[in-house]
């Protein structure tokens, strides 16, 4: 929702491309056709009655006087070109941009180019016609929600405050070309190689806790007996040791008959593995396997399991100056605001609260997010605007949905408040 500040009225619902902008009261109509009024009629008054003055009392020569009239003449169409241009260029004469008021196509937030020459004339026109009345008349009877006049309706132009709000022609809204830059994920203890070499982990679902697993009855396990073999126990035979001969100089492959660790003396004298040595498994835990093998893992020791690699999630960080001089460094997303609250779109976000007494930050302002370029700024709909003023002076805003990516050096100004990134 984009929201133009209407003086005297309700915020109105505009385009984005008119978001964060002011309308123009009464009092500023006033205040910029009276002081063109006394000027140019300070001016029209001085170039019609000073050369019959000089020719009069001077007692100026013909030729002389001839060649004031030209000068002042060349003069005063220089003056109205230029005002014309400027008008047309920028959407405001030199006076109207003295008094902040610039008009604008409600259409595209442009200046208003032709249009704004159109409604002079219109305006002259009918006062002319009326002796002035007419004009003022249309203007205090056709004034709309957000102060436009039947003139400017007609040309489909908005004159806004610039003194008060966002100035489109100033700060023009950019389309944003590339997406939002998420933070970056990366493990603690390994490279990115080195990461991308382990073998996949498999996950727990977290929803619920598994079931125990139903009591059986106790079985003797066998190392090289197959895992899908039927968990029931078979009776055991009896069997001579020139028929076990076999079996223990060819053992299962999930057997392992010899380790670094092991004793070479009790591997030769014995042909068959223990019964209750357990197969050296990288499998995870599940309810198939039989109490025997989960109380083996259980009793690993503390320098196995130390030995394994963790893996965890490192946010990008960075560094901020609030404008009371305090240094914030953060990484993730935090949210600024009078009474911040996590937004859907960054659900683990830290609310950061900012005392504003004039109450021109929104409650839930502002998304600060930390990546490797700097700070990414996201407008989370307020009502006074976001806008980001960079290094040089240029001032970049800030939409809602559309984040804009802040570097060093730059100040983030939400409201009435201002916040400087560090890095």
């Amino acid at each position: 929702m984009y929201e133009m500040i209407v003086p005297g009225k309700y915020p109105v619902q505009v385009p984005p491309y008119l978001a964060g902008t002011v309308a123009v009261s009464l009092g500023r109509r006033l205040a910029w056709r009276i002081l063109a009024i006394i000027i140019y009629g300070t001016l029209d008054v001085l170039l019609t009655f000073a050369p019959f003055y000089l020719l009069v009392i001077y007692r100026m020569s013909p030729d002389a006087f001839n060649t004031l009239n030209i000068v002042t003449g060349v003069m005063a169409f220089a003056w109205l070109g230029f005002v014309i241009i400027r008008l047309v260029r920028t959407g405001a004469t030199p006076l109207m941009s003295l008094t902040g008021v610039r008009w604008v196509r409600v259409d595209t937030g442009a200046p208003a180019g032709w249009a704004g020459l159109g409604k002079l004339l219109l305006q002259s026109a009918i006062g002319t016609l009326t002796f002035g009345v007419g004009s003022i008349i249309i203007c205090f009877a056709s004034m709309d929600e957000i102060n436009r006049t039947w003139f400017d309706r007609t040309l489909g132009i908005v004159p806004i405050n610039t003194k008060a709000g966002r100035d489109t022609y100033k700060t023009p809204i950019a389309p944003q070309s590339q997406a939002p830059t998420q933070p970056v994920v990366q493990p603690w203890n390994a490279t990115a190689s080195a990461a991308a070499s382990l073998p996949p982990v498999p996950s727990v679902p977290l929803s619920a806790p598994p079931a125990p697993p139903t009591p059986e009855p106790e079985a003797t396990h066998v190392p090289w007996a197959s895992a899908a073999s039927d968990p029931v126990p078979t009776p055991p035979t009896r069997v001579s040791a020139q028929a076990s001969a076999p079996a223990a100089t060819a053992p299962s492959s999930d057997y392992i008959g010899s380790t670094p660790w092991s004793n070479s003396d009790s591997d030769a004298s014995e042909g068959e593995p223990a019964a209750t040595e357990q197969p050296l498994s990288f499998s995870p835990h599940s309810s198939s396997y039989s109490t025997s093998a989960q109380a083996s893992d259980s009793s690993l020791s503390q320098d196995d399991a130390d030995d394994r690699t963790q893996l965890g999630v490192r946010y990008d960080t960075a560094r901020v100056t609030f404008d009371t001089g305090v240094t914030y460094p953060f990484g993730g997303t935090i949210v600024l605001g009078r009474n911040p609250l996590a937004p859907a779109s960054h659900p683990t976000a830290s609310p950061v609260p900012v005392d504003d007494p004039q109450r021109t930050v929104s409650k839930t302002h502002v998304a600060l997010t930390a990546t490797r370029e700097g700070v990414l700024v996201e407008d989370l709909h307020s009502t006074g605007g976001t806008v980001i003023v960079r290094a040089d002076g240029s001032e970049t805003p800030v939409l809602p949905g559309a984040p804009v990516q802040a570097c060093a050096g730059d100040t983030v100004r939400y409201g009435q408040r201002s916040v400087v990134i560090d890095g």
